[in-house]
């Protein structure tokens, strides 16, 4: 009896090997030399939605210090061990990303909300049914410019509502971010000093935001449940938010939506195989070819490429720990979506 339980117990540890390694080749050639950037011994809880700098040398990202609540935002230069705080430290903050010339870093923050040490009541937000990923949108939450060391902050928006969600143009002239000053989540331009705020979408009953302008600033992919509560679906506008384009229509959530440097593909996040596998999809937004980049049986999402279209970064859980950390790998785009 006890040599068959060996001889089982090697079969299992064969199996659960050779699955492992299934995930890997699942994800190559498309990715490859993938490496954890961000740990626990850094002292974070968790850590994601990352973006590289202009050189590709440094990201931007968020992170949950150790015994804290919310995210604060964080650089790290790759390769290093030593992440560097930027914001404040005091309430939340979220969507980090540097401007296109390297110089200066936007993110939003709650830190000068005026009842920041009171307890807080339960705050509107995005929640999936019984999901237990969520977001809110935290009362003076609000969009600063910063040195990339966090220094010189100054604040671009301000207000009790939420703004957040915020990226630059690929010019570096404009920002592109989700608010619900006016009620309703919409999606807003603004000059990239503050000014000119615009309001280009106009939605009174369903959930939309995290846009990104395309790399020519032409176009906006952003994410929204108009078809149903809840289930978002990926899509494409003017950049003045005209002609609206349905780009995913999977019955699944997607969110987390971001282009390749080429301007036809995207990648994004989808809960298609279940909401507990959480994955990484690209799409050629021109041939609707999709194709399914990551296959690790835990959370993959919040996807961001490199400058040159060479590397890409996500959150996810594969870490040993099982924690959400950023991970890291060099990127060949499939032949199915040129």
């Amino acid at each position: 009896m006890q040599n068959y339980f060996i001889f089982f117990l090697s079969l299992f540890s064969i199996c659960a090997a050779n699955y492992k390694n299934f995930d890997a080749l699942q994800e190559q050639p498309a990715l490859q030399n993938i490496r954890q950037l961000t740990y626990t011994s850094m002292g974070f809880e968790k850590a994601g939605e990352s973006y590289f700098s202009p050189d590709g040398k440094t990201i931007i990202f968020q992170a949950v210090p150790k015994g804290k609540e919310h995210y604060q935002i964080y650089t790290l230069r790759i390769g290093e061990t030593m992440p560097e705080m930027v914001s404040t430290g005091k309430g939340a903050c979220t969507c980090a990303y540097f401007r296109p010339d390297g110089k200066k870093i936007i993110f939003a923050s709650s830190h000068e909300d005026p009842d920041l040490d009171k307890t807080k009541q339960a705050v509107p937000g995005y929640k999936k049914d019984n999901s237990k990923y969520s977001w809110e949108f935290t009362p003076y939450m609000n969009i600063y410019e910063a040195n990339p060391d966090g220094t010189e902050l100054k604040g671009l928006t301000t207000g009790p509502d939420y703004k957040a969600e915020c990226a630059y143009s690929s010019d570096g002239k404009q920002i592109v971010f989700a608010s619900n000053m006016h009620g309703r989540m919409n999606i807003y331009t603004m000059n990239a000093d503050g000014t000119n705020i615009k309001q280009i979408t106009f939605e009174d009953n369903v959930y939309i935001g995290g846009p990104f302008f395309s790399p020519d600033a032409k176009k906006i992919i952003y994410r929204a449940d108009y078809e149903k509560e809840h289930y978002l679906q990926i899509y494409c506008m003017e950049a003045d938010g005209k002609n609206k384009i349905q780009l995913t229509n999977n019955g699944a959530v997607n969110w987390a939506p971001y282009w390749h440097p080429n301007g036809e593909v995207i990648a994004y996040t989808t809960s298609l195989h279940g909401h507990h596998n959480y994955e990484i999809y690209l799409m050629n937004i021109k041939s609707g070819v999709n194709y399914r980049l990551t296959y690790h049986p835990t959370f993959d999402g919040l996807p961001s490429f490199s400058k040159d279209g060479k590397q890409i970064i996500w959150t996810s859980k594969r870490s040993d720990d099982k924690t959400c950390q950023i991970f890291l790998a060099d990127f060949l785009l499939p032949e199915i979506l040129k």
